[in-house]
């Protein structure tokens, strides 16, 4: 099931293209803007480069609109007239959307890795502590694959799902001072590192590449706690796919 739904995915060459080839054109375009900008001193920290302080925040970005893959799948199977035929197989409807679910972080996480690699090897970005940062970035694809399906299945429609991603996605970025630099003042830098979990994982990304073990666990455990309390949440949610 896994295997079809994976090939499922695959057959999405435009969408692949866009959620791979976006956020580098995006992180070449803000580094050929800002690199010589005093800005730029508002922007990044001083212990990394620019284009990689870019490089994280755009491929933590487009992880939230990759989710979209696992809630439109879901959304076009049980959300149809092809539930009924789904409910009908004999496979149960919780390892269905299972399978879904797993395919769509498996995907988001070579989307990721392809961005990563490609801003390493051609835009000169210095990616620390890789293995780490990867594992980083799967715990934010687990925990925003969990919430696009969340919103699914409370409000039934894959547009409401997509619209509240989309809003997420695009005012997440906004707070921790990618597009433009943000004040240097105590609330700003707390809406960097507290105001959403994409703050979590980005401050978690650069505690592991700074070896800071503190500030990297400060991000990750309230990811893994959000991704867990999204899991205990779906359970009871699922019911409705199946009624």
């Amino acid at each position: 099931m896994g295997l079809f739904y994976f090939k499922r995915s695959m057959r999405d060459v435009v969408g692949h293209l866009i959620l791979i080839a976006l956020p580098v054109v995006l992180i070449a375009f803000f580094d050929y803007i800002y690199r010589n900008s005093d800005l730029i001193s508002g922007i990044m920290d001083p212990s990394n480069s620019f284009i990689t302080v870019l490089t994280i925040g755009f491929t933590l970005t487009f992880q939230i609109y990759g989710g979209a893959l696992t809630f439109e799948t879901i959304g076009s199977d049980f959300f149809t007239p092809m539930k009924g035929r789904l409910l009908a197989s004999p496979k149960e409807p919780r390892s269905i959307l299972l399978s879904i679910l797993l395919t769509g972080i498996l995907v988001s996480f070579i989307q990721t890795a392809v961005v990563v690699l490609f801003s390493i090897f051609v835009l000169e970005a210095e990616v620390k502590a890789l293995p780490l940062v990867l594992l980083i970035m799967l715990l934010s694809i687990i925990f925003n694959q969990l919430l696009g399906t969340t919103i699914l299945l409370l409000a039934g429609k894959v547009k409401t799902a997509t619209t509240a991603m989309s809003l997420y996605g695009a005012v997440a970025p906004i707070f921790i001072g990618i597009y433009f630099p943000l004040p240097d003042t105590a609330l700003f830098r707390g809406l960097r590192d507290y105001l959403t979990p994409m703050a979590f994982a980005n401050r978690a990304v650069f505690g592991a590449m700074e070896g800071q073990s503190r500030e990297m666990l400060l991000g990750i455990l309230p990811m893994i706690v959000f991704t867990l309390l999204l899991i205990a949440w779906l359970k009871p949610l699922t019911r409705k796919v199946m009624l």
